[in-house]
């Protein structure tokens, strides 16, 4: 009887650990912890009282189901915030979650990754859960004619319409291009309209948050496209209008099918 009992335990505990083991499986897959200093999201929902992490996932998806796709859960209080797409870290976005210097931890989910052909001249890039398939220039070119080499090989120049893309684009050209960067942003068409290279306007709110403070100013009555400035702002975060006929580095991503 008492080997009975044993093997009934035995075939319990294995059970309760690959009971733990999926748990945390299923934590590591669908989501990533990291800080407000990595990563930042714009709060989608009321806050509630969670017992841990896990459980707040569940129940952020649970409650918000598509709607939540990153949450900020604080240990200390046990509150669950329900998230944006994360996005980050970008200097401008004051209404962020989570709070910089609290014990505020965001979990984000991963988004889904495009189809990339890593064997040409594409790569993957990604920062907070946001993946694009890139092509870095390594050398400068004027907006309209890095538009003509990105479109020979089969995609647009790089435009980042949502603050997910744009944190791509901000992380790949301060990081890896290091330099003066055109982005899909232009007013050609219309004065003072900017509309990103995909034919969407640029949306106020977005407006608010990707421009350098005091740009656009056009300084200058020709200056229609939109830049990351590295090379002579160093450290300095937002866009800055230029002229199309300045040479800058760009980036080339796929045409979406």
């Amino acid at each position: 009887m008492s080997g009975v009992i044993m093997a009934v335990s035995l075939m319990w505990l294995i059970f309760v650990l690959k009971a733990l083991t999926a748990r945390c499986e299923t934590r590591e897959i669908h989501v990533k912890q990291t800080t407000g200093q990595e990563c930042q999201t714009l709060q989608v929902g009321e806050s509630w009282l969670s017992s841990s992490a896990l459980e707040c996932y569940r129940e952020c998806a649970v409650r918000l189901s598509d709607k939540c796709q990153s949450f900020v859960y604080n240990s200390d209080n046990q509150t669950c915030t329900p998230g944006s797409v994360a996005f980050g870290p970008l200097e401008n976005v004051n209404t962020s979650i989570p709070v910089t210097g609290s014990n505020d931890m965001i979990f984000y989910t991963k988004q889904p990754i495009p189809p990339c052909d890593t064997n040409g001249n594409f790569a993957l890039y990604d920062i907070c859960g946001t993946t694009a398939c890139l092509y870095l220039s390594y050398f400068q070119a004027k907006y309209h004619d890095a538009i003509s080499i990105c479109n020979g090989m089969n995609s647009s120049i790089f435009f980042g319409n949502t603050l997910a893309r744009f944190s791509v684009f901000w992380h790949v050209s301060l990081n890896y291009l290091k330099s003066n960067t055109w982005i899909g942003l232009t007013d050609l068409a219309v004065k003072d309209s900017f509309v990103w290279e995909n034919g969407e306007p640029l949306s106020d709110q977005l407006a608010s948050w990707i421009w350098r403070p005091g740009q656009p100013n056009r300084w200058t009555p020709n200056e229609h496209c939109a830049e990351a400035r590295h090379g002579r702002w160093p450290g300095i975060y937002g866009l800055n209008d230029a002229p199309c006929g300045l040479s800058n580095f760009f980036m080339c991503e796929p045409f979406q099918r």
